[in-house]
């Protein structure tokens, strides 16, 4: 697969996970410098290599990796992922679960090798009692895939192994990279986890935390652009951007959040922009009252957009508020917001006029 063709359809839900997975992959151009010494630079181009052409199969041959390929298709039946949240939330949460854990599992194994292994030359090294660990570990419920078939997938790639003694015939020369990232890392989660699996070699370097053009990599040309123009322009009006999870940028005015911009769906990649208008706990009537004065198309435009409940979660359906006269349901306690998914060129000007209105929101509450 050619990770570098710009594509929006895919085969199945966990070839759209798979591709986007990729596309986070760290350029070695943003990261090589931080690698010290020609060995461990060559290394990390060894590491990067390895990871791309493992992705590369997974997408081209899924079932090889034990992946679980149409499952979410077959379930819905036709039927949209919001649909079958709503009738059956809690079997919805675990498909949904496994389909974006596809290449979690693999990510997780290397870093396991990695902080385990014991190198030797173009060799790495690992014990009976670690993999007897690694084989506890690696099947999970979000990702149930065993220790054995995994390190069979992993054989297509040239990863192999006899009696722990691992070996990478195409890339030969990767252990050390993947060994230095994975003891970054402290566990399975966390920016340097969220590094070692994009590849990425800033963590061997100064103290790493993600960017936003990190978090909009995945995206294709277009919807990056998007991004990056709402990132612009949310600088100029003063907002501060700020990163504490691994999908989404927040969007601060006067330490009050404005909005968030991300880059992933249910099981896909795409961009995402939620625009606050009012918290719950808020007037209602300090977004409503702006609205009312906007001209019609712009209040049909709000109105199609409201972030309504989407049986997010299995213990609530939201709750309903009335915005511009008619009733809706959502999430978060009862806040008014915006989400665009996937925005076209024409919704930014109105995207960017909600911005604007949360922050004109946040200066009169402050006022007050």
């Amino acid at each position: 697969m050619d990770f570098s063709v710009e594509l929006t359809a895919f085969p199945s839900a966990v070839h759209s996970q798979v591709y986007a997975h990729a596309r986070g992959l760290t350029p070695l151009e943003r990261s090589l410098s931080a690698a010290s010494g020609p060995d461990m630079r060559a290394s990390c181009a060894a590491c990067h290599g390895f990871m791309t052409g493992m992705l590369s199969d997974m997408y081209d041959n899924p079932e090889e990796y034990a992946l679980p390929v149409m499952a979410l298709e077959e379930f819905c039946g036709g039927v949209t992922v919001n649909g079958m949240k709503r009738r059956s939330p809690s079997k919805t949460k675990d498909i949904l679960s496994q389909t974006r854990n596809v290449v979690h599992g693999y990510i997780a194994l290397l870093c396991m090798l990695g902080k385990a292994g014991v190198l030797d030359g173009d060799t790495l090294g690992v014990s009976e009692s670690d993999l007897a660990v690694m084989d506890q570990q690696v099947s999970t419920a979000r990702s149930p895939i065993s220790l054995a078939k995994r390190l069979k997938a992993l054989s297509r790639v040239g990863l192999t192994s006899d009696s722990g003694q691992f070996i990478s015939t195409r890339y030969p020369g990767m252990f050390p990279a993947i060994c230095a990232l994975a003891k970054k890392c402290e566990k399975l989660s966390g920016f340097a986890f969220f590094a070692f699996g994009n590849a990425d070699f800033r963590p061997l370097g100064a103290k790493y935390k993600p960017t936003y053009e990190d978090y909009y990599a995945p995206l294709i040309s277009e919807q990056r652009e998007q991004a990056e123009s709402l990132h612009d322009f949310a600088l100029q009006n003063n907002m501060s951007p700020a990163i504490g999870t691994f999908w989404k940028v927040d969007y601060k005015y006067k330490g009050a959040q404005v909005m968030c911009v991300g880059s992933m769906g249910d099981c896909e990649r795409l961009l995402d922009v939620r625009i606050i208008g009012a918290y719950n706990w808020d007037d209602p009537a300090l977004i409503n009252g702006r609205l009312e004065r906007e001209p019609r198309e712009f209040q049909k435009q709000a109105l199609r957009h409201i972030w309504r409940c989407d049986a997010c979660s299995t213990s609530h359906l939201g709750m309903f508020v009335t915005v511009l006269g008619k009733r809706q349901r959502v999430c978060g306690g009862g806040m008014i917001a915006f989400r665009w998914r996937n925005p076209a060129g024409g919704d930014l000007e109105i995207l960017k006029r909600l911005i604007q209105m949360r922050c004109e929101i946040i200066d009169e509450i402050r006022r007050k």
